[in-house]
């Protein structure tokens, strides 16, 4: 009998990883950890191979083996070639990956064991990867952190994921001087950002960590950034008070009982990804409670203990002082206030002389208001220099019940969905197309109402009562609310209790769909863009009315055009508020319940909201139908319903700065519409898309702002001289043409940069061609050709680029003829 062979008793696996990291370059690559083992640690800088020689690392072949290869740093440099290996692997091209952080091993990955072990990177980037000039890169690391300030400048500032800002509009002093306090409190931030969040909620994020704010100033036409310090002299504060107030709306002033006086900060420790708890009390504030009223604040961006405690801290201190909010109207003359800034307040009835207040947020109204709204928050710095005077306390009087104004109120034409939700269908199939009806909105006033008569006059008339009105439940945003935004944090809530899901509420000119009310927390669930409304973004302190059921309805039919007045008289027990005190509200109606409903779930090249596009704007939306949706609540990222009988969709591309109309397509009956934007430069564009039914268009439409990359590629397209042009035997340029005679095979090429995977248009006119053809080519290391046109007249192809240098025109021995223009443009 033979020898047996030594049994097989398992395997070492290789594998070739590609793994996509970041948005590059990064400026180091600082660890690497495997299935949770560590297996590099430290900065390496730049494009490399990272030798990996641990055979051991999981136990060796004895268990589960270990780590044996190379790993390429490929940081996506503008320089970057695609990986030799990848393409002899995959036949045909393969992107580069420039201005992408990647990296690929090839090597051992284990025994034993067939499931991959989990790879973890960290990375360090400070100064690298800025489509702008670096801003002050001294100050821009701190310890293993980033400076805020400058996590602000470059998402204001970056053209390819931030904002895009000209650096121009930044104010280097504000933003230097945060940037500087910052690197001296050595208070650095390790946070990722995500294509999946919006910039503007990440550098809200930025401001929780660091207690800062940025804000627009009017004055120098400039973003600055300030941080919330006490960096100030209250003596020498501009001051606030009733000479300057034009209404006091609310001042709240929180009450010691539930007040936080415990938090419990968690940040994320950054080398060994792990939560890193840091609680801080007020013990004072304990003792007054005698409890203790915890708090939890998820901060990940502080990587150290350090950072943990001293942001404790500085939450307790801020949760636990009953900090006063104060909500007021002033005149033109605070115009150039900011967010940010601190102010003096005095107001002799709460006994408070120059307290120190931060502005949390403008509302500048129009020019014709005369006014502005603030919304101020006592500042924690300096409540102790605040001066309270002791007020003369005289005998009880007892509450005023006489009727009083309401705090606020609307008046509002009525939709298509009020109307089908009162009136029977016979009833409604009468109501004409150019009549109009008119809801009112009240909140409850302070004091013993029940009520309110609504009273009503066109322009010139006289009021007369039409209906009683109950107060609607409103509230106020705590927070903007951006357009994809679904959880609304909220603020002075009033009638909350009555308001039911499912039901409607109003947001500025935005219907929504209440889904969901956190009453502890304070949120409200919603679906956006209901009814003959569009998303739309909103600002802190708009207000939100609940306008389902608890409203004022007048039952008079009006005519479209006419503008209606209504006065909302609150009613007590001592009767009907005098109509010389209520404020006039007013509406001009415009057919509302008549006109067809915008599109629904608006996407331009896939995106709802994209700030850029190359020429190709490809277009989609959804139908909307109001007589089948009836009285029901329809968010706008529904599916299709309809169309309504004779509805069509008009798309509209102008220019955003001189407001000319670039395109426009009516009458479309699909779901989509894709046209090339062809322009002699780049521009900024502006893309509206409405509905239309007979001579009535959609009351709202979409608008999308791009900087659109639409403009021509080529240097000297139409043959004006020479320039950028390579000119083979037989070819000239003469009267703004190419021209070639018969006699030899010759090309005609200018260089460009093609980028990998982009779809390029490509156009060429011909005439007095009396023989042969001419070919366009992308020339490169594997060509692609056009088609080969031999006749006068203009011929256009489309081809993507896969590693393309230059565009080529080879015209064979027989080609006579001259060529007119050749147009370049990029489509996606």
């Amino acid at each position: 009998m033979g020898k047996s062979s030594k049994p097989t008793i398992g395997y070492r696996h290789f594998m070739y990883l590609y793994m996509g990291e970041s948005i590059g370059p990064n400026d180091y690559l600082a660890g690497i950890k495997v299935g949770g083992q560590p297996v590099f640690e430290g900065e390496l800088a730049g494009s490399r191979t990272l030798p990996i020689n641990l055979p051991q690392l999981f136990g060796g072949d004895k268990k589960e083996g270990g780590l044996v290869g190379n790993l390429q740093i490929r940081m996506g440099e503008a320089t970057q070639l695609p990986d030799p290996y990848l393409q002899q692997q995959v036949p045909g091209p393969w992107p580069a990956g420039r201005g992408l952080c990647t990296t690929l091993y090839r090597g051992m990955v284990g025994a034993m064991n067939p499931y991959l072990k989990l790879w973890a990177k960290r990375w360090g980037r400070f100064t690298q990867g800025w489509s702008t000039p670096v801003w002050q890169p001294s100050l821009a690391r701190i310890g293993r952190g980033m400076n805020a300030a400058h996590i602000h400048y470059q998402c204001f500032t970056d053209t390819v994921w931030g904002v895009g800002l000209d650096p121009a509009l930044i104010d280097a002093d504000s933003f230097l001087s945060a940037a500087q306090q910052l690197h001296d409190e050595q208070f650095g931030l390790c946070l990722g950002w995500r294509r999946g969040d919006s910039i503007g909620s990440f550098l809200q994020m930025v401001n929780n960590h660091v207690g800062g704010l940025w804000a627009f100033d009017p004055m120098l036409g400039k973003f600055v950034y300030r941080l919330f310090r006490p960096d100030y002299d209250v003596a020498t504060l501009p001051l606030l008070d009733e000479t300057s107030v034009l209404e006091l709306e609310s001042w709240q002033t929180p009450l010691l009982d539930g007040s936080v006086n415990e938090v419990t900060v968690l940040g994320r420790d950054c080398v060994t990804n792990l939560d890193i708890a840091a609680t801080f009390q007020n013990m004072a504030n304990v003792q007054a409670q005698g409890r203790v009223v915890a708090d939890r604040r998820s901060l990940p961006g502080l990587w150290n203990r350090s950072l943990c405690e001293r942001v404790a801290a500085r939450e307790t201190g801020a949760a636990s002082s009953m900090l006063q909010r104060i909500k007021l109207t002033v005149d033109r003359r605070w115009w150039g206030v900011k967010r940010g800034d601190v102010l003096a307040l005095s107001w002799r009835r709460k006994g408070v002389q120059r307290m120190p207040v931060r502005v949390l947020e403008v509302d500048e109204g129009t020019r014709t208001d005369g006014a502005l709204a603030l919304l101020l928050m006592q500042d924690i710095d300096g409540m102790a220099t605040t001066t309270y005077l002791r007020p003369v306390i005289g005998p009880w009087t007892p509450p005023d019940t006489r009727p009083q104004p309401l705090p606020a109120q609307r008046l509002v034409e009525a939709t298509y969905r009020d109307l089908a939700g009162r009136l029977r269908p016979a009833d409604l199939a009468l109501v004409e197309d150019d009549a109009g009806f008119v809801v009112a909105l009240g909140a409850r006033p302070n004091g013993p109402a029940y009520g309110y008569a609504l009273t009503t006059r066109t322009t010139g008339g006289t009021f007369e009562e039409v209906a009683s009105g109950d107060f609607s439940a409103v509230t106020t945003l705590a927070g903007a609310l951006g357009p994809t935004d679904t959880l609304v944090q909220l603020a002075d809530m009033r009638d909350l209790d009555l308001v039911v899901i499912g039901t409607e509420a109003l947001i500025d000119e935005e219907l929504v769909r209440i889904d969901a009310i956190d009453a502890v927390a304070g949120t409200l669930t919603i679906a956006r863009g209901c009814v003959d409304t569009l998303p739309a973004a909103h600002a802190e302190g708009a207000r939100v009315w609940c306008t389902d059921t608890y409203v004022g309805a007048d039952p008079t039919e009006y005519l479209a055009g006419e503008t209606v007045e209504a006065k909302l008289l609150t009613r007590t027990q001592q009767g009907t508020l005098d109509a010389a005190l209520a404020p006039i509200a007013r509406v001009r109606l415009d057919a509302r319940h008549a006109r067809p409903y915008a599109p629904g779930r608006v996407r331009i090249n896939g995106s709802a909201w994209p700030p850029t596009s190359f020429a190709r704007l490809a277009i989609a939306w959804a139908h909307r139908d109001r007589v089948l949706q009836g009285d029901r609540l329809i968010e706008h990222e529904a599916g299709s319903i309809g169309p309504e009988p004779g509805t069509t969709t008009t798309v509209r591309v102008l220019n955003a700065l001189s407001g000319a109309v670039l395109h426009e397509t009516t009458a479309i009956a699909g779901t989509s519409h894709t046209h090339d934007l062809l322009l002699a430069n780049d521009a900024t564009v502006r893309v509206e898309i409405e509905s239309r039914r007979g001579a009535l268009s959609s009351r709202q439409k979409h608008v999308r702002v791009l900087n659109c990359e639409c403009g021509e590629k080529l240097a000297n397209a139409d043959f004006d001289t020479q320039a950028a042009w390579t000119l083979g035997t037989g070819w000239s340029i003469v009267g703004g043409a190419a021209i070639k005679a018969a006699g030899i095979v010759s090309d005609l090429e200018q260089p460009f940069a093609f980028v990998d995977g982009g779809l390029y248009r490509i156009e060429v006119a011909l005439s007095q061609v009396t023989a042969g053809s001419v070919r366009v080519r992308l020339a490169g290391t594997t060509p692609i050709d056009c088609v080969a046109p031999n006749a006068n007249g203009t011929f256009i192809d489309t081809l993507t680029a896969a590693g393309h240098t230059a565009l080529r025109i080879t015209a064979d021995a027989a080609f006579a003829g001259r060529i007119e223009r050749v147009s370049l443009r990029r489509l996606a």
